[in-house]
């Protein structure tokens, strides 16, 4: 045969197969009618009812990729509500090629779920389960009205494991006793290796349902306290060997009693019953009950007599009677008993004498009788005798006047002859003589910076500031008045008593050219100077002479002043 002829036939014949091949699977298409399965989501049921838009549901190009916005009411569309595991189930699972999904779900749950019971506890899944998860929540309920309560593990069980016939509805005659169900994991352990030791029941005297850790065990015998709590059984029960053990401390903590140094309780002879004086927790601060004991203090604390420095007992010569100030709690807050001690203090508290700053006491040659000032309960609140002393504050309040704010006294030029102003009982109250009246008149309830306007020097003062004067008009006013300034220094002068009229002092009016009046004979009383010299008749004292002001013309100047007896 020739090759062309080959050919031809050759390829004929792939034709032929893959003709035949395509006719095959159109057959069997046709006949099956069913559309592949789709892994993701399930069998995919016709479309044929679907609404004609596939964007509706469909994006892209590959037709498994559903949009993101898609949704769905099911509720409205088909009457039925997706409740628990049902709401989150791909649409797929139960709208397949089975049939029509009416058809199922008139079987209720058995139309979608296996029923593992066979038939044997009936249709009423609803019964025992709910559409949040299969697992059965009120038997747990149910259980409790058993012999065998569901309580810590036990609840979240699968039921099979305990009750083989669960499945179809065979409960009854199930063992209780862990070691129906434990069996295998009572031997299994072997720390303690409860095989070997016949612990092979009754599982709970130690364990609860809740884990295997053994927290149910009551250790009646000797109760757990404090450190033992935590201690490891190995540690008391060497060996596993859990009957017969002594229960005294010694037993176990002899090498702690053997190495005790403070103090040495072999050497001051202790005995071995630890609960006398330590509690279960710690060796640490241990209570000595000192009625058990018939020694000395000294006995055993001889060592602490020797060392303590504050006071320094062995210098000083104290007893050894500790009892005396100290109880048996503590050695500090002794209560040392001064009956009878009345003098002498610095035998004893020449260090505290020494040591003392607020005031100083060795600088200003205090007396070093303490108990001048001091009671014998505390240093503090110490009252010093002020009587006989009326000056010299400064010696030791020099620190006060120093710190004193309100107002400073240092920058105020102040005095340090604090009596001036202050008592012996407190600094506050003081109370300051002010030369200027401030009590009284028109001056009364003033701030003191509204007078002196620097803060820190209380030596200076205003007038000018306050008075509605213009120095011009003040100027004209007191032409004839010698040495007169426009200062409120010369103010106060002329004003002392913060009056408008004015006492001179030892100051006096040129005469004018114009007399308008003459001396008042007679005698001459004081009166009052709150009349102004200028509109009439006056008399003010300076010294011990008595000035008379005289009638004044208005075109006239002042009216001269004579001298008068008293």
């Amino acid at each position: 045969m020739s090759n062309d002829r080959w050919m031809r036939v050759r390829t004929g014949s792939v034709c032929l197969v893959m003709s035949v091949s395509l006719l095959a699977c159109a057959v069997f298409l046709e006949r099956d009618g069913r559309q592949l399965w789709w892994e993701d989501r399930g069998p995919v049921v016709p479309h044929e009812s679907f609404p004609a838009d596939c964007s509706l549901c469909h994006v892209g190009s590959d037709w498994s990729s559903i949009r993101e916005d898609f949704a769905y009411d099911h509720v409205a569309e088909t009457g039925m509500p997706l409740e628990g595991a049902h709401a989150l189930a791909e649409c797929l699972l139960c709208h397949n090629d089975r049939g029509p999904v009416q058809l199922f779900a008139q079987r209720g749950c058995a139309g979608c779920h296996e029923d593992p019971h066979l038939g044997q506890l009936g249709s009423g899944c609803v019964d025992c389960h709910e559409q949040e998860t299969w697992r059965p929540l009120a038997p747990v309920a149910d259980h409790a009205r058993t012999r065998f309560p569901l309580v810590g593990a036990h609840v979240t069980t699968a039921c099979w494991s305990c009750h083989p016939g669960a499945q179809v509805g065979d409960f009854a005659n199930t063992a209780t006793d862990c070691a129906a169900c434990h069996a295998d994991d009572a031997a299994a352990v072997l720390d303690p290796d409860h095989a070997d030791l016949g612990w092979t029941s009754g599982c709970e005297a130690c364990h609860l349902p809740t884990e295997w850790g053994g927290e149910g065990f009551q250790h009646a015998s000797f109760p757990l306290l404090g450190s033992h709590l935590s201690a490891d059984c190995s540690a008391c029960h060497e060996g596993d060997v859990f009957a017969g053990l002594p229960t005294d401390c010694a037993a176990c903590h002899d090498d702690v009693y053997q190495a005790s140094s403070d103090p040495d309780h072999l050497d001051f002879g202790f005995g071995t019953s630890c609960e006398d004086c330590h509690d279960a927790v710690a060796w640490e601060n241990g209570v000595f009950d000192h009625a058990l004991t018939a020694l000395a203090c000294a006995d055993c604390h001889q060592t602490d007599y020797d060392t303590t420095a504050d006071p320094d007992h062995a210098a000083l010569s104290y007893p050894t009677s500790c009892e005396v100030c100290h109880t048996t709690r503590n050695w500090d807050s002794a209560g040392f008993d001064h009956s009878g001690i009345v003098d002498g203090c610095l035998v004893c508290h020449q260090a505290d004498y020494d040591g003392a700053s607020d005031p100083d006491h060795a600088g200003p040659g205090f007396s070093t009788s303490c108990e001048l000032c001091h009671a014998t309960n505390s240093w503090e609140g110490a009252e010093f005798n002020h009587t006989g002393i009326v000056d010299g504050c400064a010696v030791c309040h020099q620190d006060d006047f120093d710190a004193t704010t309100d107002p400073s006294h240092a920058a105020s030029g102040f005095p340090n002859t604090c009596e001036d102003c202050h008592t012996t009982q407190g600094w506050d109250g003081a109370d300051f003589a002010h030369d200027f009246p401030i009590d009284t008149g028109d001056h009364r309830g003033f701030d003191c910076g509204d007078c002196h306007l620097v803060a820190s020097n209380f030596s200076a003062f205003s007038c000018t500031h306050c008075h509605e004067h213009r120095k011009s008009e003040e100027d004209d006013n007191h032409s004839d008045v010698d040495d007169y300034v426009w200062e409120s220094s010369a103010c106060y002068t002329c004003h002392p008593d913060g009056e408008k009229d004015f006492a001179v002092r030892g100051r006096r009016r040129r005469p004018t050219e114009k007399k308008t009046g003459v001396e008042r004979p007679g005698k001459r009383e004081p009166i009052s100077m709150r009349t102004c010299p200028h509109a009439g008749p006056e008399r003010v004292r300076s010294n011990d002479s008595w000035w008379e002001f005289v009638e004044r013309d208005p075109t006239a100047g002042f009216g001269n002043r004579l001298p008068g007896a008293r």
